[in-house]
């Protein structure tokens, strides 16, 4: 079954409009951030430490190396514990007065965004609009591979088309929750 390529886009079109209804339908507060917290206040405790990750084997010679490096800090605030996990040094210092939002989890406030008022700095987990762009490529990669490119999809084809659709939803997810975790901040 082929579709030109305007009853593609109008299809994507139909796709997205379904999701953000059924959001809304399922969960009218999906987007709106119920589960992320602000606190603020002064950082006691600050710890930073530094994990590096390597993936790849080295005695492979046809494989490359990657090195992934994390920042990961632990402070409190109000008697909270606090944790952020970035990709650069996170800006903070005891005693600074700071305001962070993130998602509670396993009674620990993992930080999206915070923002540091002693220093007249911002910094984020992650970069909100990449999420965003790489979720809807995985979609368009998807729905091309779908309808363009396999004639009569096999299972395999079916479970690789359904891994990306439930990857794109999730990164487009993940990057209006940090986009709305710095919007929290910004009146701040």
């Amino acid at each position: 079954m082929r579709f030109s390529k305007l009853g593609f886009i109008f299809f994507l079109s139909l796709v997205a409009l379904i999701f953000g209804l059924s959001m809304n339908f399922f969960n009218p507060q999906i987007f709106s951030g119920p589960s992320l917290l602000v606190y603020s206040g002064m950082v006691e405790n600050f710890s930073e430490t530094i994990e590096i990750r390597k993936e790849g084997n080295p005695h492979d010679q046809t494989l490359k190396e990657s090195t992934t490096t994390t920042f990961v800090a632990k402070f409190r605030i109000q008697d909270q514990e606090i944790i952020a996990q970035f990709p650069k040094s996170v800006r903070i210092q005891d005693g600074d007065q700071i305001s962070v939002c993130g998602e509670k989890k396993n009674g620990r406030l993992n930080v999206l965004t915070f923002k540091n008022h002693t220093q007249n700095i911002s910094q984020n987990s992650s970069n909100w609009w990449v999420n965003i762009v790489i979720g809807i490529l995985f979609l368009c990669v998807t729905f091309y591979m779908y309808f363009y490119v396999v004639e009569s999809p096999m299972m395999i084809e079916q479970l690789v088309a359904t891994a990306f659709t439930f990857a794109g939803f999730y990164l487009i997810y993940r990057g209006l929750v940090v986009q709305k975790a710095i919007s929290l901040l910004v009146n701040l």
